[in-house]
């Protein structure tokens, strides 16, 4: 295998440098490094030439299961689903306060919004298929419920 990491380096170390040189305005390049706190900064440390050129620093913290919820309910409501009423942001952050840890959150972060509407769009989907087995016309397949 090749390690294609530290020619990759160089290269936007070439490129800041050469666009620092350049006059003008629109001479600093937009590099962004995304990625876990621990882990962007030890991949600083140990590339101090690419650290010396990233004077900014941007750490964004983690939802709140509170802002998860809200995302969930924006999530659910932009693919035309409704909750009950009894769906709430606060019971929705709750119960992911409840059924999980704080280092699963952080795994996964914005994500979960996302893979919550998954998991709940596949019980709506077996709701659906045990409603038109017992041929209950009064099913609402776009709503989500708390059983959901």
């Amino acid at each position: 295998r090749v390690d294609t990491g530290t020619d990759s380096i160089m290269e936007i170390i070439r490129s800041i440098d050469e666009s620092a040189s350049k006059n003008g305005e629109d001479n600093h390049p937009l590099v962004i490094l995304a990625g876990f706190p621990v882990e962007i900064q030890t991949f600083l440390v140990f590339n101090g030439e690419l650290r010396k050129r990233f004077p900014l620093n941007f750490e964004f913290p983690d939802y709140t299961c509170l802002e998860l919820s809200k995302i969930f309910i924006d999530l659910a409501n932009a693919k035309g689903f409704d909750l009950t009423d009894d769906l709430t942001p606060t019971l929705i952050a709750r119960l992911m306060e409840d059924e999980t840890t704080p280092s699963w959150r952080s795994e996964r972060n914005g994500r979960i919004s996302e893979m919550l509407l998954t998991g709940c769009r596949t019980e709506v989907r077996k709701r659906m298929r045990a409603a038109q087995m017992a041929d209950d016309i009064d099913f609402d397949p776009q709503l989500i419920v708390r059983e959901d």
